[in-house]
This record gives structure tokens, C-alpha cells and sequence, in this order.
């Protein structure tokens, strides 16, 4: 599943492509052909995220989506239209195009390829969704209620602001969960997914399966900043990449199971937690 970083790049697309000009919406699925109805012919106003959530703000209306699993954007345009391809789970490379317009100069696009979801369409580039786990238009009130169920997100402030932190460590102390099972709720951390997870415990020492509410406060705003410079190196670089020593290694224990651990040799373990694969080192991730 796309974690924090991803959304947070998509957004930042979406407000260099489309926010500001005139988009066309379809659903060439049909399975998003009330909700491309009223987001046609509108005006983009800005793209925001909030973990694994990505908002577009249409005066009074927001498009909500949530990519899940398998949800991803692919986009296409001219030499006007400067994108990644695309963002979201593992897609084929596009192909290249011969650019043509309409009448009213804007790019035709491709006919739609898979199960399109929603295509959204500017002067010079289009961009179409595949796979996503939620795609809805929201009200204020709706979208007010979405983000009110969600924990902070630690790309959403600068680095100086405590207070999310704060928000975080609180959220911690009210659960008896694992702090493993912790971190994958998106209502005590926003964005955090399987890898960052796996990552981030094992980096800090901390045995995935100790009590959220018996964590210390100093090891849990520990794990709070290194979570924070995990998703800001994502964002960043695009993938997730946890080990900074080099080589072609790109995590410690993450899809390393029975393998040594690179720090004091303990076999890597793995199990099924919640539905999701947990991945640490027995051996000197102890509390």
C-alpha cells in the first residue's frame, strides 16, 4: 500500500499540473460517473494530504482518494506538462505519443486503458486513476468528519511544531495495543504503513509487541522523529530507502525474514499481524 510520502508527492503534483486551470472529469469505468459529474468543468483550487488520504479542494466540494492496495495515478501530457508518470502502486512505464488537439486546443488524450476509475483531464495532459480504495466527492462537513478521525500526519507541519508529536504520544498512552498494531492505525499516526513500520521499530530498538500505553514517553517522541525523517526522505527521493550506508540494501528488515540481522546476527522474523506481515529482529529489538 502507497504510505505517506506517496500522497504527499501526488498532491504536490496534482497543484503543479492541475490546480488553477480548467479540468474535464469522466469515469470511463463508470463506476465514479455521479461524483466526475459534479467535479467536471470546475477549477482545481489546491491538492492537499493527509497520510494516506488525498484531498483536492474544488471551492465547496472535495474529491476524496484514497488509493489502498493497488490505487495509482498515471499521467500523460505534452512537453507542457511536466509529471512522473506515475504514483502509486507499481504500474508499466507509459509509452511515448504523438501529441494532437482539439479544436479548442486542448491535448486528446489516449483512450483509456484498464479499468479507469476517473481520468481528469487539463490543456496539455491528462491523468487517470486506477485501483483506488476510496473516490468520493465530499461536502465540507463530510471531508471535516474524514480528517477528524485521523491522527497527525508528520509531513503536515514544519519540524519546529511539538504539538503533533505531542498528539502522537497522547494517542499512544489511551491504547494497550502493540505498538506495532499501533502505528497501522491511521487514527494514532497518519501515514504510516508496513515498511516505515517495520523500519522505524527496528531502527529504535523497540520489540514490536510492547503495550502502546507502557512505551516511554522519551522512546516514543524518538520514534516520532524517525518516523518523521523516514517519510520526509521519501517524499524526497520517492521510494522508501531506510538504510543510509549505502550498497544496494534498501531496508533492514523489511521482506528479510531468516536472513541475519545486519546489526547482532539474530535471525530476522516475521508474522501476521492484523492481516499485515510484521517483520523484526528477535534479538535486539527487546524490551
Amino acid at each position: 500500500m502507497p504510505e505517506g510520502h506517496t500522497l504527499h508527492r501526488l498532491a504536490a503534483q496534482i497543484n503543479t499540473v492541475f490546480v488553477g486551470r480548467p479540468w474535464r472529469v469522466s469515469s470511463p469505468q463508470g463506476r465514479f460517473t455521479a461524483g466526475a459529474q459534479r467535479l467536471d468543468g470546475q477549477t482545481p483550487e489546491h491538492a492537499e494530504a493527509w497520510g494516506k488520504h488525498l484531498f483536492v479542494h474544488l471551492g465547496p466540494e472535495i474529491w476524496q482518494v484514497h488509493l489502498g492496495l493497488y490505487g495509482a495515478f498515471s499521467f500523460r501530457g505534452d512537453a507542457d506538462f511536466a509529471a512522473e508518470t506515475t504514483i502509486g502502486a507499481p504500474r508499466a512505464a507509459a509509452v511515448t505519443f504523438e501529441p494532437h488537439y482539439d479544436a479548442e486546443g486542448w491535448l486528446i488524450p489516449e483512450p483509456p486503458q484498464g479499468a479507469v476509475r476517473a481520468r481528469i483531464s487539463a490543456r496539455h495532459g491528462w491523468a487517470d486513476l486506477r485501483g483506488p480504495a476510496t473516490c468520493a466527492v465530499l461536502q465540507l462537513a463530510e471531508y471535516q468528519k474524514v480528517i477528524g478521525r485521523l491522527g497527525p500526519d508528520p509531513l503536515r507541519q514544519p519540524r519546529t511544531d511539538t504539538t503533533p508529536r505531542k498528539d502522537f504520544l497522547h494517542n499512544l498512552s489511551r491504547r494497550r495495543i502493540s505498538i506495532a498494531a499501533a502505528l497501522m492505525d491511521q487514527a494514532v499516526i497518519a501515514g504510516v504503513g508496513n515498511i516505515y513500520r517495520a523500519e522505524s521499530l527496528f531502527l529504535e530498538q523497540l520489540d514490536p509487541h510492547t503495550p502502546s500505553n507502557q512505551l516511554d514517553p522519551e522512546r516514543a517522541a524518538a520514534l516520532w522523529d524517525r518516523l518523521s525523517e523516514q517519510l520526509r526522505d521519501g517524499v524526497a527521493e520517492g521510494r522508501i530507502r531506510t538504510v543510509r550506508t549505502g550498497g544496494s540494501r534498501r531496508h533492514w528488515v523489511y521482506k528479510h525474514q531468516g536472513t541475519g540481522c545486519p546489526r547482532c546476527g539474530t535471525l530476522i522474523a516475521a508474522a501476521e499481524l492484523q492481516g499485515r506481515r510484521l517483520y523484526w529482529c528477535p534479538g535486539c529489538q527487546r524490551d
